[in-house]
Order: C-alpha cells, then structure tokens, then sequence
C-alpha cells in the first residue's frame, strides 16, 4: 500500500493534455487555455470616468469649501459611448457619464454626490487631487502584458475579459473523452428489476457527474458482468478513449477480475492499493501506446469509496489530461469537533462531515455512520475531515483539518 501524496503525485506525474483547438469564446467556458494570452491592446483602451459626475481640471478647485465651494460654468455633457476632442478650458466642468472618456484637459472627475447643478453652472465643495474616479488607459493591462496563462481553466470572468480585449477566439487543449464501465453481476440498470442479491447501479450516475463537472466528455459503456471475456472486451474499447474510469472489482475477492483484465491489456499497473479508508482497493495504471498514454482509474465498487477517490485522485489526473497545469486540492480549514472520533488504525481517513460557523469560529461533526456503502452521507456532507496517517482517537473539541466540498 502506498501513501495518499504518493498516489497524488504519480498520477500527475503519469499524465499530459491532448492536442488544441480553436473555439470561440461563447463557447469555451470551462475549457483549458492551450496557449498564453497577451494583451492585443491597452486595458481600459482610453482614460475613462469611473463615476457619473463631473469632469475638470483641479487646478481651478484649490479653494474649494463647503462653506466656499467653486462654481465652475459647465461646457457640454459626454455621454458613455460618445467622445470629444474639444479641449476643457479653465473655470470649466463637463458633465460625463460611467465609462464615458475623459475630455482633453481635465485630470479628476466630481462625483455627482458631492456636487450642485443648476442654470449652466456647477458648485464643487471640496478639493481633491488629479486622477480622481478617473481609469487609466492600460492601467488594467498595457499591450504585449501576458493577461491569462496557458493552462488555465476559463471561468464566466475570464471568458468575460477576453471580450473587453476583442479577442474572439482562443487555443484550447480539446476536451478530453472519458470511458466509465460500472462492473459487477449484482447491479443492474434503472430499467430493470433488481433479483434478489442485485442492486441499482449508483455509481453510473455519481462518477458520470463527477466526470462531466471536471469537463469531461463521457463515454458510458454501462455494466459489465464478471466475465472476464465480457470485461476484455469492455475494456479494450474503452482505452479508445482519452481516460478510462471503472468502478468494482479490485479488490481480492474470487470475482474480482478487473486489473488482471487491465494487465492483459497492456495496462502497466502504477499502484494498487492506498493508505486510506475509504477506498482502499483503487488502483492506477497507464496503457502505453505508440502514439498516446491512456489512464486508467480503478475505483473500488463501493459508492462513497468510489466518490472519495474520485475526488482526491482521479479528479486532480483528469484536470491535468484537460491541460490545467497544476491542478489545486481542494481548500482545507481547521475546525473544531464537536464529537469524538474513533481512529485505531495507520490509515489516511476521509470522513464525511458538516461543518458550520458558530459565531467564534468553525465547527464540524460527522454525518453519522461513515460505512462505504451509504451514499447519503455524502449528500448531507459539506466537507471530508482530514485525519493523518500519524493521527490516533480524537475528542471533542479538537481541532482537525477539514477539507471543503
């Protein structure tokens, strides 16, 4: 068996993106970007008011008081969208509006609130200093600045500040295809009627979301029977794929076929086995190809064991393949536990647990029973409480790691 960090770090040591694209950007929320962004031209592209007020030049409001505020005779309005080249004379003020240039000759804009209007004049109550609610042009980003960075995941911001740059389209890694097979004779699809000794196959269902909240394309093949000519066969067809995930029949039970499948295959078995609960029996493996390396995610077939692994492992590897540089774990806290804990053994525990805040910091208790196979638990659970290898028992009012969902 091996540690968690190591299963970690050969994982994504064992993958890489594909190949690109080009996609427009109304369609590339979510992808990863292939290629460096550089600024095609100055961010914002002018100097702009930040507020709607008035544009002037400072010079002329030195003396400014509420008691003794400046009157300023105004000269026009600029409307956002609009520009002028006529330059602002002293003694002057312009109206202008959000996102509207600043006129040739003023240095700060008034905001409106601090301002009185009336009969072609403005009075101006206060003093203040050149540039104020004024946005420089390129103060966001000069051109030739690298404003996103290959590798990154486009989110709605992202996507948002290639539009205010002009850019339409970008280089992506393609999104990668990921084959699930759900193993095992004893579950059995939605559509049919569960014998007695099956059950429903959960686990079609929670890794296809998993998978398709990474971004993945899936490829579902279904259930396979332990057979092993049905599983060759299975298997093979998956690892036309980018990325294999299976799901049961790693352990070391009589019918569990999956990584003899696997090795026949040409599967080089990476580890099997971690340190962990749950979720012990996972194992990893690439098949080395000629022209491409494939992935293959062995999950154990009970449902919490099949998600806790999913997220800790296969996640960080499938957000390599889509071309994330460095995948980031999810965000840990410490927290305070309001139960006690039972920990007897030398392994890595991930429970389920919900966390609150209770007003002098956070706290956390389990979702109760933390048995493999109860997938409710995950549904109540906001977060997996971290307990080390090295960690022992803990009581009430320790404080742990919790890791966010």
């Amino acid at each position: 068996m091996i540690r968690a960090d190591e299963a970690q770090g050969i994982i994504t040591g064992s993958v890489s993106p594909g190949a690109s694209e080009v996609c427009k950007i109304a369609d590339c929320l979510g992808r990863v970007l292939a290629a460096d962004i550089p600024a095609p031209r100055d961010l914002p592209l002018f100097d702009n008011s930040s507020m709607d007020g008035f544009a002037l030049r400072t010079g002329d409001i030195t003396s400014a008081t509420r008691e003794s505020p400046v009157h300023l005779k105004l000269s026009g309005e600029l409307p956002a969208g609009t520009w002028t080249h006529e330059t602002l004379r002293p003694g002057h003020a312009m109206r202008i509006m959000t996102g509207a240039p600043i006129p040739p000759g003023a240095d700060a804009v008034a905001e409106q609130e601090l301002t009185e209007s009336d009969n072609g004049s403005v009075r101006i109550f206060s003093t203040f200093a050149a540039g104020r609610n004024i946005r420089k042009r390129g103060e966001s980003l000069s051109a030739g600045a690298l404003a996103l960075r290959k590798g990154l995941r486009l989110s709605p911001a992202a996507v948002g500040s290639l539009a205010s740059m002009g850019i339409s389209q970008v280089e992506v890694y393609r999104r990668p295809t990921v084959a699930l097979v759900c193993t095992g004779s004893e579950v059995v699809d939605l559509d049919h009627t569960p014998s007695p000794g099956q059950i429903w196959n959960s686990n079609a269902f929670t890794l296809r979301g998993a998978l398709q909240n990474c971004g993945m394309e899936v490829v579902d093949l279904g259930i396979v029977a332990d057979s092993k000519e049905q599983l060759t066969d299975r298997i093979r067809e998956a690892l036309a794929c980018d990325a294999v995930v299976t799901s049961g029949g790693v352990s070391v039970g009589k019918y569990d076929l999956v990584l003899e499948v696997l090795k026949s295959l040409g599967v080089e078995i990476e580890f099997w086995k971690l340190n962990i609960k749950p979720g012990m029996p996972m194992a990893f493996g690439v098949s080395k190809g000629k022209a491409r390396h494939v992935p293959v995610f062995a999950l154990p077939g009970n449902p919490v064991s099949a998600m806790v692994t999913f997220d800790q492992f296969v996640r960080p590897g499938l957000e390599k393949l889509s071309g994330i540089e460095s995948p980031e774990r999810r965000l840990r806290i410490k927290a305070t536990l309001e139960e006690p804990i039972q920990k007897k053994d030398g392994k890595r525990h991930f429970i389920r647990g919900i966390a609150r805040n209770a007003g002098g910091g956070i706290v956390v208790t389990t979702t109760g029973t933390q048995s493999s196979g109860v997938l409710m638990s995950l549904v109540k659970a906001n977060c997996l409480i971290i307990l080390s290898e090295e960690s022992g028992s803990l009581n009430k009012g320790d404080v742990v790691e919790i890791e966010l969902l």
